[in-house]
């Protein structure tokens, strides 16, 4: 069995803090830093992405929160408008936050005639170490359990030996970053890398949520509602990068 603790909410004062709150922050922080790097190699000013990443940071906890709302709120708990702005306390959802960061990406780079996927390209590397240390919050709080497990590695958790789930969902991360920053040097199409991250974690996510328990997974026909999202993506991402590929193509031979 892997030692492990669920660690309780911080205080200070008044306030009060959850842990996957706290890794949110840094993982944002540490994301903020890593794009401005990204962008500065590809000669893309630094205003330009401090700006997207403020609108970016706004979408992706609104999309967060009401993905979370929708289809993982507690069903023992009851709900009030007020608590749609309760993030503090924890219940914001991975994916909610990458659909609405995606779209206020894509909306603010039209609306000021940038390259959307160039952007997306620099975002890439930074989002996934953001996804790391969000996901080392959520193990921190005791997020997501894995099913009822003896394995050697299982870690108790509401009253069982349970698959760390989170705990696999961070080593594949760490090897999808890998993988990644690996096919940096392929230097194919802009869009190429963030497209490659979004099919990699497809099919990481829908592995891992056939670990998790239902209580706080819900089914519906039998998948979460993360891996009915995720194979979509999956199909777009696919489709866009065969797009992409061929124009690319066309373009080289036109040259």
């Amino acid at each position: 069995m892997i030692p492990y603790k669920v660690f309780p909410m911080i205080k200070l004062g008044p306030l009060s803090f959850n842990m996957y709150g706290v890794m949110f922050a840094l993982g944002f922080i540490a994301a903020n830093w890593l794009a401005v790097k990204e962008a500065r190699k590809k000669g893309i000013r630094k205003e330009i992405v401090e700006t997207l990443i403020f609108y970016i940071l706004i979408g992706s906890i609104i999309g967060a929160r009401l993905f979370y709302v929708l289809f993982y709120w507690p069903e023992a708990t009851p709900f009030t408008f007020w608590d749609l702005f309760t993030i503090w306390k924890g219940g914001l959802a991975f994916f909610g936050g990458f659909i609405g960061a995606l779209i206020t990406g894509y909306l603010y780079t039209k609306i000021h005639k940038l390259e959307f996927w160039k952007l997306a390209d620099v975002f890439t590397l930074p989002l996934i170490v953001g996804h790391i240390l969000g996901r080392v919050g959520d193990y921190l709080t005791g997020g997501h359990p894995g099913l009822v497990t003896d394995l050697p590695w299982a870690i108790y958790l509401d009253g069982a030996l349970r698959h760390p789930v989170v705990l696999y969902e961070i080593i594949g991360l760490i090897i999808i970053g890998t993988i990644i920053y690996q096919l940096k040097k392929l230097n194919k199409f802009d869009g190429f890398l963030f497209l490659m991250y979004v099919q990699l974690y497809a099919v990481q996510r829908i592995i891992l949520d056939f670990f998790r328990i239902e209580s706080t997974d819900p089914r519906f026909l039998g998948l979460t509602p993360t891996q009915h999202l995720v194979i979509l993506l999956f199909i777009i991402a696919l489709f866009i990068q065969l797009k992409l590929s061929k124009r690319r193509t066309k373009g080289m031979k036109g040259a």
